[in-house]
């Protein structure tokens, strides 16, 4: 099986905190739990993993957050088909784990876009000072960007903005292209306004076309169905899961650290309700 994995990303402040956050569509039901590790050198990281895929995305105890939305080209596409076919994991889970274990945004940022070749697609980083975007894929160089929160939301889906030409595109692959610049379009408008970051996730659950159309921000099509959502809030060092019914599998909350350990990252764990 071929894993897809189609997102909307988000960056901005509001409620006077830098917040992320991401709906994460899938073509499988994912397998997920949040993980909390404590490091050696007492950061604490917190993130949501995919056990089927390894795929990972979350934050450190620094206030660093990421997320991120995959931007193919034909040559990452062909890659993704060889790994479902050999079913070895993405190592995108990997590298994003070992970014958020460098502490500083700076630190992360660095990894983000060189460790074990790279996280590819476009990238949310930021912590409570700062947020940024990188847009990458195997045939285009990073492009980094600060993004500045005070003009509004910054968002992502899966066709390229600095760079055109990755990513769906109308001559590659028309009907996907049209469905990123739908769900994008849908998102800048309902958060706009946005004025309280627990609004920001169910703003982007909304459905505004016939439930099973590819063009709704929450997809629940026959090949594309959103699962869950990730919500971090960076200064206040909070993170929130929003689960789908029926969607995902959620195996629950692994906790690493020592037991006296009193954490610094706050989890909430969220079910709509259909």
């Amino acid at each position: 099986m071929r894993y897809l994995r189609e997102c909307i990303i988000v960056g901005g402040r509001t409620s006077g905190n830098n917040v992320l956050g991401k709906t994460r569509d899938r073509n499988y039901t994912p397998s997920i739990e949040i993980v909390r590790e404590l490091l050696d050198d007492g950061l604490e990281i917190l993130y949501l993993h995919d056990k089927i895929t390894d795929y990972s995305e979350g934050m450190n105890s620094n206030g660093v957050g990421i997320v991120n939305s995959a931007l193919l080209v034909s040559d990452d596409e062909n890659a993704v088909q060889l790994k479902a076919k050999s079913k070895n994991p993405s190592r995108d889970g990997k590298r994003i784990r070992h970014a958020l274990s460098r502490g500083s945004l700076k630190d992360v940022m660095q990894a983000l876009v060189s460790y074990d070749g790279g996280v590819k697609g476009h990238t949310i980083v930021g912590d409570p000072k700062s947020l940024y975007s990188i847009e990458v894929t195997s045939k285009n160089k990073p492009i980094i960007t600060k993004l500045d929160p005070m003009t509004g939301f910054d968002v992502r889906t899966n066709h390229g903005v600095e760079h055109p030409t990755a990513g769906y595109s109308p001559k590659r692959r028309p009907d996907d292209y049209l469905s990123s610049k739908m769900r994008h379009a849908q998102a800048d408008i309902e958060i706009a306004d946005i004025d309280d970051y627990e609004k920001l996730m169910p703003a982007l659950a909304k459905q505004h076309f016939e439930p099973d159309s590819n063009l709704n921000m929450r997809r629940s099509t026959d090949n594309m169905r959103s699962t869950s959502q990730v919500m971090m809030n960076l200064d206040k060092k909070e993170f929130l899961c929003y689960l789908f019914p029926e969607e995902c599998d959620y195996r629950g909350y692994v906790d690493k650290t020592p037991p006296a350990y009193n954490p610094k990252i706050n989890l909430r764990v969220i079910q709509y309700k259909d």
